[in-house]
């Protein structure tokens, strides 16, 4: 037994908006999906199966019926920014080619920032519009993204895409504000189970670490702790603010005094916030054998994980 074992930290997913949300889900099911998480599926087994079934369903039923969503003017600003985004892309690859080395390292800084989160055209409607908001942030927000930047004579491409995404971005929200009464239940649904599943396997994973050792665990966990890090700065650059290692709620819904809500949601009535983050409730000192934990999930939307959070 370890106590000290490396843990899978935790972030305040309740304080994410819905598309926020989806965009972690994916990131963090992409590093369970890597070599190095063999280990980790092959232990967590059903716990990790059942959390990718509802990252797969929430994926599926926040992004509105496509159909509905296929009018003219709406796929003609897709393919403007789909261009757009390609035009940019392609202008950085190229200019990691620039014999100046300085230049050269400002493209690959910047194919580094691209990299990061892999907007690409043909996506789902609101990843693609996520992914590229969460890119051009990172720009905007970083003195050395942006020098960047202007020092290869990108600005024009930049705004470009910003101006295209913020576009296409206000004319979906428009869209699918006559679905919303009918999508609304459906996606809340969807994330709260999802929210459950995730905690889940993240508890039981540090558990498991603290009873076998960290070994077989580590670079999956310095994995997804880097992908909990980044989404922390994301909810900060909001205006919420997340503890280091805590999500900011107790067990009895209180909200942690150092967390603020994002006072402009992107999807309001539709988010967490209301659900209690299960991994935040219960005194390490009562942790029980984890053969025996009960599924949350059979318990009902408001029950309380009775599984221990080893990391608080």
């Amino acid at each position: 037994m370890n106590p000290k074992a490396l843990q899978w930290a935790s972030v305040d997913i309740t304080r994410m908006d819905n598309a926020t949300f989806l965009s972690f889900c994916n990131n963090v099911d992409e590093k369970c999906q890597a070599a190095n998480a063999a280990a980790m599926r092959t232990t967590m087994g059903q716990f990790y199966t059942d959390f990718h079934a509802a990252a797969v369903r929430y994926d599926q039923v926040f992004n509105p019926a496509r159909r509905s969503l296929d009018t003219e003017d709406l796929k003609a600003l897709d393919d403007a920014r789909d261009n757009s985004l390609g035009a940019y892309h392609d202008a950085v690859l190229g200019l990691q080619r620039n014999p100046n080395e300085a230049k050269k390292q400002a493209a690959r800084l910047l194919n580094l920032n691209y990299d990061t989160y892999k907007p690409e055209r043909g996506q789902e409607y609101m990843k693609e519009t996520e992914l590229i908001s969460q890119m051009t942030a990172d720009i905007r927000g970083s003195q050395e993204l942006t020098a960047a930047v202007t020092l290869l004579g990108l600005t024009d491409y930049l705004d470009d895409l910003e101006q295209k995404n913020q576009a296409f971005a206000q004319l979906m929200k428009s869209r699918t504000a006559s679905t919303e009464g009918y999508a609304k239940g459906a996606v809340a649904e969807a994330r709260a189970a999802l929210e459950q599943k995730y905690q889940l396997l993240r508890q039981m994973l540090n558990v498991a670490a603290i009873y076998e050792g960290d070994t077989a665990y580590r670079a999956f966990i310095l994995a997804v702790n880097a992908v909990v890090e980044h989404y922390r700065q994301i909810l900060a650059r909001k205006g919420v603010t997340t503890g280091t290692t805590d999500g900011g709620t107790t067990g009895g819904g209180t909200t942690d005094p150092g967390t603020t809500t994002d006072p402009d949601p992107e999807n309001p009535g539709t988010g967490g916030g209301t659900t209690t983050d299960p991994g935040t409730t219960t005194d390490p000192g009562t942790t029980t054998d984890p053969g025996t934990t009960t599924d949350p999930s059979q318990g009902g939307g408001g029950s309380t994980d009775p599984t221990p959070d080893p990391d608080e």
